[in-house]
């Protein structure tokens, strides 16, 4: 793992831990706290009792978890960019799906760590938020810079035509010859969903028709044409994918059933 090169700066980080599972929060409020230049300066349940307290501590960043019940993640995030601009976010979650990920460092996060990262890439990234602004990993740059297989790499055009890591995927799709039913089933969404999507990248590539999409596409740099084999590995891929999502959640639930 790189050092942060601004861990070497004097000064301390001011740090949220916001966690609904006590012992998760416990153990991460503990483990910080041997970092010398951090301080743990708030801890919270949720994010109301976080938004709740946030008024009288002074806080650089704050680790948010994605999944808590009264106010999530998300909803802490859009409330934090409203009314706390100041105070910086670094996601937190199991989840590994682009979409989200890109979705959340498009609404305003710094950052975005699964929960079972190492502690020197958690201590990295309070760092570089704090000081750089944002920090970036594997995931990040996958769920921005590419699709789901990670083969769609970032191109002036997709800045050009502020594509979103959602926008790509579906627009890989599209050229690849998928409906909107198909599509919509692949990323878990509702086909108006994926016509609307559809029809806006139409609008802003200028293209009349799918086939024209793809053309535009492949000489715009934002789509790389491929085999069929291609094709089938990566659905083959991402059913696998899928079926361990489904897999995660279940465990997931039965864990929570066995709390009761």
């Amino acid at each position: 793992m790189k050092k942060s090169i601004y861990k070497k700066s004097n000064q301390n980080v001011r740090v949220a831990v916001v966690e609904d599972h006590q012992l998760v929060r416990h153990s991460l409020v503990f483990t910080l706290k041997k970092e010398p230049q951090i301080v743990v300066a708030l801890q919270a349940e949720n994010g109301y009792d976080f938004i709740e307290k946030l008024p009288n501590h002074d806080i650089d960043v704050v680790l948010l978890d994605l999944d808590m019940p009264i106010m999530d993640g998300r909803e802490t995030l859009r409330i934090l960019r409203r009314d706390f601009p100041e105070v910086k976010v670094i996601m937190l979650s199991m989840h590994e799906d682009p979409w989200i990920v890109s979705e959340l460092i498009h609404e305003g996060a710094k950052s975005y760590l699964k929960k079972d990262c190492s502690f020197d890439e958690m201590v990295n990234a309070l760092f570089d938020v704090k000081f750089k602004g944002s920090h970036s990993n594997e995931l990040v740059e996958s769920s921005l810079f590419g699709t789901i297989d990670k083969n769609l790499k970032l191109h002036d055009n997709t800045i050009r035509f502020q594509l979103t890591a959602r926008e790509l995927i579906v627009l890989k799709l599209i050229c690849d010859g998928k409906t909107s039913e198909e599509i919509a089933d692949r990323m878990n969404l509702s086909k108006k969903s994926i016509d609307a999507v559809r029809s806006d990248l139409l609008k802003r590539i200028g293209a009349k028709n799918p086939t024209e999409l793809a053309r535009k596409s492949i000489l715009l740099g934002l789509y790389q044409a491929r085999t069929d084999e291609q094709i089938m590995e990566e659905e083959k891929l991402e059913e696998q994918r899928k079926n361990a999502r489904k897999r995660s959640r279940y465990q997931d639930m039965s864990s929570n059933e066995e709390d009761f």
